[in-house]
């Protein structure tokens, strides 16, 4: 999506052995390390990668996309009947082909707070008998054109796992099972059978499923917003709808406002909870860069803490009553991170409903790298994320009814999904300081399932300084070897540059040239800019 610039030439270095012993080097994340291997320079950075490390999986469904009845994400967003821009069934063309580069893993849907006034039944069938509903929760009016099996379509079109989000304040749980069977139903039952009627005759398999959204907000349409509650409706709506199909994920609300809220859902739900959900939204204090890269930041201690609640419960669960004739989760408990992204509240510049619509920024791309490199760091713990939400609102692609473009956070969330590998390796980092709080170079790596293939997602967030970063590698034997392959470099002419409709203001870079020394692994990081290095693992 951005200009490429082959560069001549490039500052790299590399050195394989006799590096000090790195036990003392290795921590998690960005934190100073001891000894320091940039050489006690301030202005210097440093990267160990020891490549015994253990490695951590990367849930592939972190890649996430996010869609409500809000404003025009829908409507006037990826769907738009009787554009000339649209395809026959309505989806926008130019839209679609945005949405599939990014190649998301899973897609969420109706929403969002939306889901406490959203039926079902409403969407399906017949469009033209479809009944259009006020939008209680954000305004205007749901045609219900695009519903359940417009969205299974949409899904299976950019080839991302549905989730589906069930009403648990105007639903029941009786509501939410008609809808697993009608999505998922094999069997003559009357939803089954419904679904074929509608042209359907195989299931749509839809896995993923949510009990309710941010039930605990006072100020929202809901019913459940005392934890007591939420778990007595939410053990109701987890065995419907799994009597009628045993085999689909669970996620349940979280609240990381409200550790109590989790612990006492870990406590008393977490046979049947297979994600917890969290949503992280980067507010930054006031307009300034410092505080925006802070809001991240600040979400490692959210990481920290949702870690201890989740793992207070055994990654197995024993003694489960067969009573209850489904079969618990199979796997440990993780977070579901199923709304993030930048929402800059305070600084005035949204317009559209509820002022939601913003024009991203450079800054803004950086600190989406930076939300992701926060991610790989956590893989250990969580199990999804979408990005909330895929256009307009919030949103990576902005829509005119005559046009569409990327906004600069499309190239992270597009980059870190193109060159990211399967695992994540810890690795050590030392940097030079930004402020107090904040390093200028936030790093990981992920190597790829069978060990061949490295990569390290390296941000320099200095606004100005380019920054020298030694590389230090650790093989696992005298045998291995390491063959750089490629760098990829984002960059933009300012902090504050934006993109348009036919302007794009991200320089993409690419090199394989390198130089070898004696000195060590080095390169030059641009400033402000989001870096791939890619690399081959190879036996002698």
């Amino acid at each position: 999506m951005g200009k490429k610039i082959l560069l001549i030439t490039a500052f790299l270095f590399i050195c394989i052995a006799g590096f000090p012993d790195s036990g003392q080097f290795f921590t998690e994340g960005n934190k100073d390390t001891k000894p320091d291997y940039a050489g006690n320079n301030p202005e210097k950075a440093a990267i160990l990668v020891d490549l015994s490390q253990h490695p951590n999986a990367i849930s592939p469904l972190i890649y996430g996309q996010f869609i409500e009845f809000l404003g025009r994400c829908i409507d006037g967003g990826i769907y738009e009947e009787g554009s000339p821009l649209s395809e026959s069934n309505g989806f926008r063309k130019d839209v679609l082909q945005a949405v599939k580069e990014l190649k998301p893993t899973i897609i969420r849907f109706p929403g969002g707070t939306v889901t406490k006034i959203y039926h079902w039944e409403d969407g399906i069938g017949d469009e033209n008998k479809r009944p259009p509903r006020k939008n209680l929760i954000w305004g205007g009016i749901i045609d219900n054109h695009f519903g359940t099996a417009e969205f299974i379509e949409y899904c299976h079109e950019i080839g991302a796992e549905p989730f589906l989000v069930v009403n648990m304040a105007t639903g029941t749980p009786e509501e939410a099972s008609n809808w697993v069977e009608y999505c998922n139903g094999t069997g003559d039952t009357f939803y089954a059978n419904l679904r074929r009627s509608h042209g359907y005759e195989k299931p749509f398999n839809v896995k993923y499923w949510g009990i309710g959204n941010e039930e605990s907000a006072v100020p929202d349409a809901g019913k459940d917003q005392k934890v007591s509650k939420y778990i007595e409706d939410g053990w109701q709506f987890v065995k419907l709808m799994k009597l009628q199909d045993p085999t689909i994920k669970i996620t349940l609300d979280g609240n990381p406002a409200d550790l109590n809220w989790g612990r006492k859902i870990m406590a008393e739900m977490n046979p049947v909870c297979d994600f917890l959900s969290v949503h992280f939204y980067a507010m930054p204090a006031d307009s300034t860069y410092d505080s925006l890269l802070q809001s991240v930041e600040n979400f490692n201690q959210s990481f920290d803490s949702m870690r201890t609640i989740i793992r207070t419960v055994p990654g197995q669960v024993k003694d489960f009553s067969p009573w209850y004739r489904f079969p618990p989760r199979q796997n440990p408990v993780k977070l579901a991170i199923d709304e993030w992204g930048i929402w800059d509240m305070s600084s005035g510049k949204g317009t559209g409903t509820y002022q939601l619509e913003y024009l991203y920024n450079w800054a803004d791309a950086l600190a989406v790298g930076k939300f992701l490199n926060l991610f790989q760091r956590n893989s250990d713990i969580i199990g999804l994320a979408t990005w909330a939400q895929t256009v307009n609102v919030l949103a990576p692609v902005m829509t005119s009814k005559e046009g569409s473009f990327c906004q600069t956070v499309y190239t992270p969330l597009q980059a870190f999904r193109r060159y990211s590998l399967e695992n994540h390796l810890p690795i050590g980092v030392t940097s030079p300081l930004l402020n107090d709080n904040l390093k200028s170079i936030d790093a990981t790596a992920t190597i790829s399932a069978d060990g061949k293939e490295l990569v390290i997602s390296l941000l320099n967030l200095s606004v100005n300084e380019a920054i020298s970063t030694k590389v230090v590698f650790k093989l696992p034997g005298k045998n291995s070897q390491l063959q750089f392959l490629e760098h990829i470099g984002y960059t933009a002419p300012s902090l504050g540059s934006t993109n348009t409709f036919g302007k794009n203001c991200v320089n993409e870079i690419k090199t394989n040239q390198f130089q070898n020394s004696d000195s060590g692994f080095e390169i030059m990081i641009p400033p402000a800019s989001i870096n791939f290095l890619r690399f081959k693992i190879k036996t002698k």
